[in-house]
């Protein structure tokens, strides 16, 4: 008989996170979903009101506290975090210059400080049962910056190195660490980024669903992958540029500068 795992999602409300939700729900896992806002929490709730293996917690991944409080709360009732899916994260897709410092500071703590806030407050249950798989949802903006996404960018490669050192020091415990790597992803995310309300179009061509998303990080999970992006040609594509001289850069940015 399979034992039925205990999975925390952050950022659960909408988009990448509800589809990791329902994906868990029916591999029947027990599935903690957070959110900031209690709006799309309930609505995941309406959507299965009917499954009692769900629970819905608020959690604003900027907040320490809150993520420790969370975790004692994992821990109390549940007594282990068997998969935990850094998952919430924001952007706001303009240039430096004329980011308000407050959606700076918005954008480096949800999508650094959260992550290792919340990383850090189950930590201390998954290294006592030497078990555990954390998942981290960076992008392959880690990988390539462009113009309009320096700070995002720089906050998702922050995550890429952040998961490599993980594993690193996890080994020792038998706890798993992977890194999600997805490209755009058709969802209210977008929206929200975006001001021109031009970019999803631009790169339709790319855009995942959130299923297609959440299932291939799934099998990366399911295989203990300590890395995984998505959709493969943009992945290669991001490698590819990489390596070509500053000069070629040049030429090709105009091709990736879509924001």
């Amino acid at each position: 008989m399979t034992l039925q795992r205990i999975v925390v999602i952050t950022g659960a409300s909408s988009g990448l996170g509800r589809a990791l939700t329902r994906l868990h729900l029916d591999k029947g896992d027990l599935v903690i979903a957070t959110g900031r806002k209690a709006a799309g929490l309930q609505a995941l709730t309406l959507e299965h009101q009917q499954n009692e293996r769900l629970h819905t917690q608020m959690l604003d991944v900027t907040d320490n506290e809150a993520a420790r409080q969370l975790a004692a709360w994992v821990h109390v009732r549940f007594g282990r975090c068997d998969l935990l899916y850094n998952n919430a994260g924001t952007a706001v897709f303009a240039a430096l210059a004329d980011m308000r410092l407050e959606e700076l500071e918005e954008t480096l703590q949800t999508n650094i400080a959260g992550v290792m806030y919340t990383t850090r407050a189950f930590l201390p249950m998954m290294q006592q049962a030497h078990a555990g798989h954390i998942i981290n949802i960076a992008s392959l903006a880690g990988q390539v910056a462009t113009s309009k996404a320096a700070v995002y960018a720089a906050s998702k490669a922050a995550i890429i190195r952040f998961s490599e050192g993980l594993q690193h020091e996890l080994a020792e415990y038998g706890i798993h660490v992977t890194c999600a790597m997805p490209g755009p992803i058709d969802t209210p995310f977008l929206d929200r980024a975006d001001r021109t309300g031009n970019y999803r179009n631009k790169v339709s061509r790319y855009l995942l669903t959130p299923e297609q998303t959440a299932a291939l990080i799934s099998r990366a999970v399911e295989r203990k992958k300590p890395e995984v992006a998505m959709p493969l040609r943009l992945h290669y594509l991001s490698l590819l540029y990489a390596f070509l001289p500053h000069s070629v850069k040049r030429l090709v940015a105009p091709l990736l500068n879509r924001k």
